[in-house]
């Protein structure tokens, strides 16, 4: 199976799912923008922050702000200081984040749950993945049900994903699958995300935990998952069904 028991929330995704240089503004508006920032404007800079984070081209596609996390950080953390709660949550998850060279996951949860108290409710459930990626897998599974109860359907996944593999909680393969088919139906979820509440539960058909064996419904599972042929992990075990 595609899926590692040691962390079954990593499935593999195709490259390039969002584009770079996604913002595009004059250099007068960057030249404003700045200005409001540097003055103290929380809402400006967060805005300056993600143009650094994500790079920004003018109108004409020139480059006018290349990608630089440290400058990123260095205004998330001014904009977090000043109040801004979504700069707050974006710091949260940017010292968290194992591939940041000044990664701080103290510091992160710091950031994130004051980012969750100042009404960022999607601030849970990263709060409970820097709990995982620390190790604490329970204080995981209690931060996805928080996120769950705040609406988030993403969240399902994860709790369901807890479940299925006794992570941080008791295993109950039938309580997984419930929250996996909760998950497919959800309206707070992205695409992404309901393709994986599919084929995870196509993996519950296929194991027969949780949900009575069945390869047919499985295959269904994993099809719906694949619908748009952008789900690695449920094009290859279709694909070794096929040759099974």
């Amino acid at each position: 199976m595609v899926v590692d028991p040691r962390f079954p929330w990593k499935l593999p995704r195709i490259d390039g799912e969002f584009p770079p240089y996604p913002y595009r503004m004059s250099a007068a508006e960057w030249k404003a923008l700045r200005a409001k920032a540097k003055q103290g404007n929380a809402e400006a800079e967060w805005e300056v922050a993600g143009r650094f984070e994500n790079g920004c081209k003018d109108k004409k596609g020139k480059i006018l702000v290349r990608r630089s996390a440290r400058r990123a950080a260095e205004w998330l953390r001014r904009a977090a200081e000043h109040g801004c709660a979504s700069a707050q949550g974006n710091l949260g998850v940017l010292l968290g984040d194992r591939e940041y060279a000044d990664r701080n996951p103290r510091e992160a949860l710091i950031w994130l749950e004051r980012a969750f108290r100042a009404g960022q409710t999607l601030a849970a459930s990263n709060i409970a993945i820097t709990h995982r990626q620390n190790g604490n897998f329970r204080k995981a599974v209690q931060w996805f049900r928080k996120s769950v109860a705040s609406g988030d359907d993403d969240a399902l996944i994860q709790l369901g994903i807890h479940y299925y593999w006794g992570k941080g909680v008791r295993k109950n393969p039938a309580a997984a699958v419930h929250c996996f088919r909760k998950a497919t139906k959800g309206k707070n979820i992205c695409e992404t995300g309901r393709d994986d509440a599919f084929f995870y539960l196509g993996l519950a058909y296929f194991e027969g935990k949780g949900v009575s064996a069945s390869i047919p419904i499985a295959q269904k599972m994993f099809q719906r998952a694949n619908a748009d042929n952008d789900h690695p992990a449920a094009r290859q075990v279709l694909q070794e069904l096929t040759r099974s």
